[in-house]
């Protein structure tokens, strides 16, 4: 199978290709925007593998949340890529491919991100032998309140399927490792460079496939879980 995926839900965003066995990835610059990198850098690996953009059978994306810009171009290219060849699509949540990539089975993790405007994006996984279960949709919440459920979680951890194989992760920006309102224990905690990856969720959106876990579709919704806030440019003189 041809499959490819997009991850540009952060700042590190990549591209993803598997050409039969064979996998591929490119990492982006997170300096520069999405829409102008995204196609060239699937053209590149598809060049590298020798195949052809219309011979796509799968395109995998991750779906958030995390930035909006990188989300609409993910979902917008891929939507382009399929009407116009003959892959199908299959969204994943980005802290899905993240646990798949990062826990070892029987593990659990919760992903926090910087939501803006003093609130976060908080989800919670388990990893499995072959999958990851989602333990807390993701969502926006408070700091107090994203800390409260990390608690719950670690209380239940004791005692649940994870118990005895490790503390629960938690896996969030460089942001989080500067709050001076959290507890220093829960801070030094904290692992600031997992990303979710394009060949993660590639794999993962396979294995599901494979299994028949997952069901693909025609459109694609990313994690859009707040309204997007336009910012008014100040001019000069207004």
């Amino acid at each position: 199978m041809l499959a490819a995926a997009f991850e540009t839900s952060t700042r590190t965003p990549s591209v993803a290709l598997r050409v039969g066995d064979r996998s591929l990835q490119c990492r982006l610059s997170g300096e520069r925007p999405h829409a102008s990198d995204l196609l060239p850098a699937l053209d590149g690996l598809l060049r590298e593998a020798g195949a052809r953009a219309a011979d796509l059978e799968l395109l995998v994306v991750g779906t958030g949340p995390g930035s909006f810009t990188g989300l609409r171009v993910a979902a917008a290219t891929a939507l382009g890529l399929a009407r116009g060849g003959r892959a199908r699509l299959l969204g994943l949540s980005s802290g899905e491919s993240l646990c798949w990539r990062e826990l070892a089975v029987g593990e659990e993790a919760a992903v926090v991100l910087d939501a803006r405007s003093g609130e976060w994006y908080y989800s919670r996984y388990r990893r499995t032998a072959d999958d990851v279960v989602e333990l807390h949709a993701p969502c926006v919440a408070t700091q107090a309140q994203w800390v409260q459920w990390v608690a719950n979680a670690e209380r239940e951890s004791r005692t649940g399927p994870a118990a005895g194989v490790a503390p629960l992760r938690l896996f969030g920006e460089p942001l989080l490792s500067t709050q001076g309102a959290l507890d220093a224990e829960l801070r030094g905690r904290i692992e600031v460079d997992r990303v979710p990856e394009a060949s993660a969720a590639l794999e993962l959106g396979l294995a599901r496939l494979e299994r028949g876990a997952a069901r693909t579709t025609s459109e694609l919704e990313p994690l859009y879980l707040r309204a997007f806030a336009a910012k008014k440019s100040q001019r000069m003189g207004s």
